[in-house]
């Protein structure tokens, strides 16, 4: 599971922008996941609401995911096409010439929270 992990990572980084941002408190934070990461949602926000209470002014906050689908792009026919299994063959021309163009994104989107 490296959920813990990604979510451990999310707060000190959440928590170097809340410093900077001059906030006291922080009610929500949106990440964007690709979903080429396997993260499991139930998993990931069991741990935040975990890892959150080591956090001085995390522990009201909630965590908003939103997922990416991955899709590739063939870089002999250029036709673009979601990817479920990790098959990367392209649909069109049968080619294995492609690329990884969404789906690979970990990233906070918005934070918000209330000034000191």
């Amino acid at each position: 599971m490296h959920e813990g992990a990604i979510v451990h990572s999310l707060l000190d980084i959440a928590q170097e922008i809340k410093e900077k941002e001059n906030l006291k408190e922080i009610s929500r934070i949106k990440i964007v996941v690709g979903k080429f990461h396997q993260i499991v949602e139930e998993v990931m926000m069991t741990q935040y609401n975990f890892m959150k209470l080591e956090y001085t002014g995390f522990e009201n906050s909630e965590l908003l995911m939103q997922m990416v689908d991955v899709k590739a792009k063939c870089n002999d026919c250029n036709h673009e096409f979601a990817i479920d299994e990790p098959i990367f063959l392209c649909p069109k021309c049968e080619s294995m010439n492609t690329d990884i163009v969404s789906g690979k994104e970990l990233l906070i989107e918005t934070m918000e929270g209330t000034q000191t």
